[in-house]
């Protein structure tokens, strides 16, 4: 019996070692858009990628925690290895997600919010498994990309996330500039009576700078239509009498209404504003959320922006530090959670679209999204000829510079201020990537600038934004909505004309054909010619200037430009030089580019020297230390049984269940 019962608790032993290596095994080869694979893995069960370009990292939940210590979580992943949060952001934007991820659950069903006949719905449902299959110009990039079918049958082109954080800094900082103007008594809303008299005009630089312009949105007081009269860049959140918020109210009319909190839409191409209908994102983190849910099927379950403490327009300030809105909470509520075995709050059962799969998209998902996007470096400006800088003379001479008006500077972190309207919030990203054309070696190069401050503690060692001051330049935009014409109207399924759009930022502009907001225009030139309505003047004078004189604008334009980040020739490591053999961790990876893999805590260490199947001698940039650098073994990254949950939140972290961690 002894013997027996010796040989049955021997192979429950080697059973469970069983289960953990095929886990491990079956996870490599059942990723089927991740290649983590060196030229020493079998790539049957490791798909190879000598490349080194592709997703490294198994899809995995991230975890939202608010204290760094707790190593692998969001807020560990933003203070403490920011570079690795930054690339678990980034993933999550080009990951083909797959069915057991939850995707497509309502594939092809007629969805989004109406346009105003209040019965057609805009678009159709997850019709793409990834960001990158929109934005992928450049490849590999929060790039520009296709016309998607949106709205209306003349479609909508998709544009580039560079630069998105300064564009969301910049937004907030007029909404808090916009309650410096009306909100007199510093309570956080605008009511009737503060609004009377007053116009929301708002400067793009200091004081003395000679290119300070004034931007004016218009008055905080009610139209006709019971609205505040100002640019549809601002999104009224109607309140009652105790600033508290009113879903269900259309206007300023309603009985119950007293006065009104804004957001600032400066994302996409813009809507109207329409009641019951949420703003266009006006933060990242909304921008990630909405296209994960509508293009994708995949419901995120986030408290950062369902939360409301005090029941009016605003939500959570997120990990990366924006102020987030009640408008742009998601389906799912985490009304019932599954329960864990550590007592942290267990995964979301909510399942908003009944296909199966629970919390699809994870709060620390969204906080290392939006902690890749606020730093997603900014397009940069290409070889600046003669022509270019006559063409950029004359752009401002017609009066294109009015509309697109070229910088905006952030003003500096100022968290003790006692007035919350100058509260601002600095510059919160945690490097700049400064990127110029060298004229030397005839190409872009680009310099990592920190951003941070190293903050020690019993902990260890963050890394915490300055919040500093910052000039945006070469952004070309006002952000207003304009009439800028006939040619550029669009007719909405229902029959309704949208006539205003957001003027768009140029910078990047050279590398993002087509153009306008329905990817009409082919070329640089015939969008210019299109222009009317406000524009109409700088049109027809862009139309008098000579041949020459129109190509020196094309060629300004041409010189607003993107780039593939990862292979951007870049001095990485401060040193004041590109090298052309940079070593990371003992091996020669070659010219020193803004491989964001160099700079994690442990960093990748790539397989170096083999030969390749033609018996060629090549550099494999595959990684052989991933659990390492990636952190897959952090206790809040951890994910024994492969399915996507790890372990501190897996109702069962020893059985795969990728529907709800059982299942």
């Amino acid at each position: 019996m002894r013997k027996n019962i010796g040989w049955i608790i021997a192979g429950f032993v080697l059973g469970i070692l069983a289960s953990v290596f095929a886990t491990h095994q079956w996870l490599a080869h059942a990723q089927q858009t991740e290649r983590p694979g060196s030229s020493l893995d079998n790539p049957i069960d490791v798909p190879r990628d000598l490349s080194g370009l592709s997703i490294k990292i198994p899809r995995i939940r991230v975890v939202h925690t608010t204290d760094p210590s707790q190593e692998g979580g969001s807020m560990y992943l933003q203070e403490v290895d920011p570079w690795l949060g930054y690339m678990w952001g980034k993933a999550l934007s080009q990951r083909n997600f797959r069915e057991r991820d939850g995707v497509y659950g309502d594939n092809g069903k007629i969805e989004g919010v109406l346009l105003p006949d209040g019965a057609t719905k805009m678009m159709d449902r997850s019709h793409t498994n990834s960001c990158g299959s929109c934005h992928n110009v450049p490849y590999r990039d929060a790039g520009a990309g296709m016309t998607i079918a949106k709205n209306g049958a003349t479609g909508r082109n998709t544009p580039h996330m560079f630069g998105g954080g300064l564009v969301e800094m910049i937004g907030l900082q007029i909404r808090l500039q916009a309650y410096a103007i009306a909100d007199t008594n510093r309570d956080s809303w605008i009511s009737k009576e503060e609004a009377k008299g007053k116009r929301l005009i708002i400067h793009n630089l200091p004081e003395g700078d000679p290119n300070r312009v004034a931007i004016d949105l218009g008055s905080f007081e009610e139209n006709a239509h019971g609205m505040p009269s100002l640019n549809a860049i601002i999104y009224p959140i109607y309140v009652d009498k105790n600033g508290q918020r009113i879903a269900y109210a259309r206007n300023m009319q309603h009985p119950e209404v007293a006065g009104y909190q804004i957001e600032v839409q400066v994302f996409g191409w813009g809507n109207l504003y329409m009641p019951f209908r949420p703003p266009v994102s006006t933060t990242l983190r909304s921008f990630t959320t909405a296209p994960f849910e509508i293009h994708s099927g995949l419901q995120s379950h986030d408290p950062t922006t369902y939360t409301s403490p005090k029941r009016d327009a605003h939500a959570l300030i997120s990990n990366p530090g924006a102020q987030q809105f009640i408008t742009a909470a998601a389906k799912d509520r985490g009304g019932v959670r599954a329960p864990t075995k550590t007592g942290l709050p267990g995964i979301s059962l909510d399942d908003p679209d009944r296909d199966g799969y629970s919390e699809e998209i994870s709060e620390g998902d969204l906080d290392v999204a939006e902690w890749h996007f606020l730093n997603h470096p900014s397009p940069a400006r290409g070889r600046l000829t003669s022509e270019v800088r006559a063409g950029e003379k004359l752009f401002q001479q017609i009066g294109c510079a009015t509309c697109h008006v070229p910088d905006w500077q952030l003003l500096p972190g100022n968290p003790n201020a006692k007035d919350y309207t100058q509260r601002f919030d600095g510059d919160r990203r945690f490097f700049d990537l400064a990127v110029a054309y060298n004229d030397k070696t005839e190409r872009l190069e680009g310099k990592v600038v920190n951003l941070t401050n190293k903050v020690k503690d019993k902990n260890g060692e963050r890394n915490v934004p300055k919040r500093g001051a910052y000039t945006v330049q070469g952004i070309y935009s006002d952000f207003k909505y304009h009439d800028v014409g006939e040619d550029f109207y669009q007719m909405q399924y229902d029959g309704s004309i949208v006539k205003k759009w957001r003027t768009a930022p140029l910078w990047g502009v050279g590398h993002t054909a087509p153009y306008g907001h329905d990817g009409a225009n082919l070329d640089l030139d015939s969008v210019t010619r299109r222009h009317g309505g406000e524009a109409l003047e700088s049109r027809l004078k862009y139309a008098k200037l000579t041949d020459v004189e129109r190509n020196q604008v094309i060629a300004f334009l041409n010189s607003l430009v993107l780039y593939q980040t990862d292979q951007l020739p870049c001095d990485i490591n401060s040193d004041g030089k590109i090298d052309d053999n940079f070593k990371v961790q003992g091996m020669n990876t070659g010219i020193e580019r803004f491989n964001i893999e160099w700079l994690y805590r442990t960093p990748v260490r790539i397989e170096g020297p083999i030969r390749n199947i033609r018996g060629e001698r090549i550099t494999s940039f595959a990684g052989v230390n991933l659990r390492q650098s990636y952190g897959l073994d952090l206790e809040f990254l951890r994910d024994t049984d492969g399915d996507g949950f790890p372990d501190v939140i897996d109702p069962e972290p020893l059985i795969r269940g990728y529907r709800d961690g059982v299942r």
